[in-house]
């Protein structure tokens, strides 16, 4: 519920890393070391003050595919379901299915990577504005993360849902929507310190909606998926559960994404939304200035399927760093890491990841997250080639 410059072109090795406990072998030294602790339970709520962490370092690695080569990624333990950044620890927030259940914190700086087991399968992430707490989001459950001590706080297993997407604001309240419209499929409070869960009665059919948290605003933002056509939400936050303020002004006017739409972010300033649809809305407090279309991408090539899968804004760098996928329906995809000011929308660098090769395979390098750093001065990507995740510094 979360994020360039052309990358320099040097030769690639692939890395073999240890998972779990235990040592294995890379081009740099890695040490590995494991225990163990459950975090979930049978009951509604659980409460664990300890740590179930391994942690790993792994070196670049760099491969060479005959003029085309790619430098500079790290080869990370486990694959990537959600992931997000804390800018005040300055660490990369993913949560994994594979080889195990674990939130992993990872410095992009040195490559460590330090996880928190977890019991259940995420399905989703999210952290609070201070950047010190995470909820995971699994099926019925979401579980309470420390990220300064790496350790779960509690669990709570009484959601009656499969989470789809999540926010976490101040005060440790959670904002989960679910997969599908069963039961209503109303959007829910989780109060992660007392267990209690709240279903809005106003925001419903929230099945796969995604989430924005705008706490200045005192606001969610979703991505409604169960508008024809979709359109943008908002839901009042000052209030628990949240309650159904108003949609957009629109009708279709403005590509926002469409029912298969990645998501919506919101910029550091809560001043505005991108969308999927590679689309900029204002934000504000009174609904005759909310969100309201500002500009599209300045070089948007007016095609549908050509779609965002996730961005991220820094305040700092005056920027967007986004995942484009400029794929033609039924023919191809091609996926790029491109940057744009903001709030002009103008490009300023892009990397086309068909000419990146990062373990010397013939599949296709897929991105799955961006993100800045929280001075703006460095940007990451999450990229998966094969059965393999790697993180690339740009």
């Amino acid at each position: 519920m979360l994020a360039s410059k052309i990358i320099p072109m040097l030769l690639m090795s692939s890395v073999l890393v240890a998972c779990g406990g235990g040592t294995g072998a890379s081009l740099s030294t890695t040490t590995t070391t494991t225990t163990t602790t459950p975090t979930g339970s049978n009951s509604n709520t659980t409460t664990n003050n300890n740590t179930g962490t391994s942690t790993a370092t792994t070196g670049d690695s760099s491969t060479a595919t005959g003029n085309t080569t790619t430098s500079g990624a790290r080869l990370l333990t486990r694959n990537v379901v959600d992931a997000a950044y804390s800018d005040a620890l300055e660490r990369l927030i993913t949560v994994s299915s594979l080889p195990d259940n674990a939130l992993t914190l990872i410095n992009p700086a040195t490559g460590e990577q330090q996880a928190v087991v977890l019991t259940l399968t995420p399905t989703s992430v999210a952290i609070s504005p201070d950047g010190k707490t995470a909820v995971v989001g699994h099926n019925n459950a979401v579980t309470q993360v420390n990220l300064q001590t790496a350790s779960v706080t509690n669990s709570h297993n009484n959601l009656n849902m499969s989470v789809f997407d999540l926010a976490l604001d101040a005060q440790g309240i959670a904002y989960a929507t679910p997969k599908t419209n069963e039961i209503a499929g109303a959007l829910k409070s989780i109060n992660l310190n007392t267990g209690l869960v709240t279903a809005s009665l106003s925001v419903v059919q929230a099945g796969s909606f995604y989430l924005q948290l705008a706490p200045n605003l005192k606001a969610l933002y979703l991505l409604d998926k169960g508008a024809q056509p979709v359109d943008l939400a908002k839901a009042d936050a000052s209030i628990t559960p949240p309650a159904w303020l108003y949609d957009s002004p629109y009708n279709g006017d403005h590509d926002i994404g469409g029912a298969t739409g990645k998501g919506l972010w919101l910029s550091e300033d809560e001043a505005y939304l991108l969308t999927a649809g590679e689309t900029l809305f204002r934000t504000a407090n009174t609904q005759d200035q909310d969100m309201l279309y500002q500009r599209s991408l300045s070089d948007n090539d007016n095609d549908p399927t050509t779609t965002l899968l996730h961005a991220d804004h820094s305040q700092e760098a005056g920027k967007f760093v986004v995942i484009l996928d400029k794929g033609i329906a039924g023919v191809n995809t091609d996926y790029r890491l491109k940057t744009y000011t903001a709030p002009q929308l103008v490009v300023s660098d892009e990397q086309k990841l068909s000419t990146m090769n990062l373990n010397n395979s013939s599949n296709p390098v897929i991105p799955q997250f961006v993100f800045f750093n929280s001075d703006g001065s460095k940007r990451y990507a999450l990229l998966k080639q094969g059965t393999e995740t790697y993180l690339l510094t740009f």
